[in-house]
């Protein structure tokens, strides 16, 4: 199993759950708010009214899946309009163990 982990700015959030709800391999998903920190400049891409607060607002998506499914959730997360634009990053980590507590 992998840990696919998505990193967007947090206004894409309606975006992006539209395309995981439309992804038959996803059933659960987790979503933790945070912010983007740059020191001194933000990146070109992130907005001027980021620039005055000092961070981006981000959504982390966390997602558990088959590993043969992270390409096909991970294309359609791409195909998303908004995700097009080059504003986020994604990771996929090993998942050991998976259990309930």
């Amino acid at each position: 199993m992998k840990c696919l982990t998505l990193i967007v700015n947090r206004s894409t959030q309606g975006d992006i759950i539209e395309a995981l709800r439309a992804s038959p391999e996803v059933s659960t998903y987790t979503i933790s708010h945070g912010e983007g920190h740059y020191g001194d400049s933000v990146p070109p891409f992130e907005s001027a009214h980021d620039e005055i607060k000092g961070y981006v607002p981000r959504i982390r998506i966390d997602l558990i899946l088959e590993d043969e499914t992270v390409s096909k959730v991970l294309e359609r997360v791409k195909q998303c309009s908004v995700c097009t634009s080059k504003l986020g990053i994604y990771w996929t980590s090993t998942v050991d163990t998976i259990g309930n507590l």
